[in-house]
């Protein structure tokens, strides 16, 4: 089977299961709410060289593992890519670290194409990803740092949504394959300089239109406000001005210029699961978003909090 065969009936088995699982496709979609709603447990460890397990329900309740030795993002895809098992009826899978999306070769089986363009598919459907682009306050993506602020209001790694991106006709191949060369690393280095981020850590660059939106943070993730004239109020609970394990100041490249702490802030351990952070423009108008903490991933999902 070719890739475009395996994104045909993908496309179709995440839209049906955006259906029957009641996901709401024109935001961040919640592919752990959906596999429990799926029947599948889930389970959370450390696997070593693998990225997840599904273990199809023939001798009782479908289940899956995914490797928590992973980032949020990556847990995500792994996570959408043994719901695709589960709903495409490919039975028990072993999914190893040659099969990431950023190791992508032919060769593949079936039913490994069809999981993983499924996860793309759920995770990255058409309004989702222009809702996504209206929050970085874009009509389209025209960069890699572009994409990579896309990705943080998608909740997906930056190569899997790059190549998606050619799937919703928002750019072509050879647009793709320039955008592959970059790394999330060296694109969070574009937005920050002078700090140590650590390699699971996120910038969410925050427009005037994520105002009131929710943005999904994980401990030592940054927010980075990118409001004309705005400055953070009294920051809640969870959230620090200074970057972690340093207390110097730090300054920005294409968003702001010179030190200014009072337009960034950063998630600790301590931050509630639900939170919410302001900001003043010097006039009476408020610029808010709303966090949402992900939780721990060990054990059954019974037990995340």
């Amino acid at each position: 089977m070719s890739w475009n065969s395996a994104h045909g009936a993908a496309m179709i088995a995440a839209a049906q299961a955006h259906e029957a699982l009641a996901v709401d496709v024109d935001d961040y979609v919640d592919v752990f709410g959906a596999l429990s709603r799926a029947g599948v447990e889930v389970m959370g460890q450390r696997l070593g060289g693998l990225l997840g397990l599904y273990i199809d329900g023939g001798q009782g309740v479908p289940g899956c593992l995914v490797n928590t030795g992973l980032e949020e993002v990556s847990m995500r895809h792994t996570a959408a890519h043994e719901l695709g098992h589960h709903l495409m009826g490919h039975g028990t899978s072993i999914d190893h670290q040659e099969q990431s999306p950023g190791r992508w070769g032919e060769g593949w089986p079936q039913h490994e194409r069809e999981a993983e363009a499924f996860a793309s598919w759920f995770l990255m459907p058409r309004p989702a990803a222009r809702a996504a682009l209206a929050r970085c306050d874009l009509t389209r993506p025209e960069s890699p740092l572009d994409v990579y602020r896309m990705a943080r209001w998608l909740g997906t790694p930056y190569a899997t949504t790059v190549r998606h991106l050619v799937r919703l006709k928002m750019i072509d191949r050879p647009t793709e394959a320039v955008w592959l060369k970059y790394s999330p690393g060296s694109l969070k280095a574009d937005l920050v300089d002078g700090v140590s981020l650590g390699p699971q850590a996120h910038i969410h660059v925050l427009t005037p239109a994520a105002h009131a939106a929710t943005v999904h943070v994980t401990a030592d993730d940054c927010l980075l406000l990118a409001v004309p004239g705005a400055r953070y109020d009294h920051l809640p609970a969870g959230l620090s001005s200074a970057p972690p394990d340093t207390a110097g100041q730090m300054s920005f490249l294409h968003v702001t210029v010179g030190p200014e702490r009072n337009r960034t802030a950063w998630v600790t351990q301590d931050l509630a699961v639900d939170s919410t952070v302001t900001a003043t423009t010097g006039s009476t108008e408020v610029f808010r978003v709303n966090l949402r903490r992900t939780p721990g991933r060990e054990g059954s999902n019974r037990f995340w909090a």
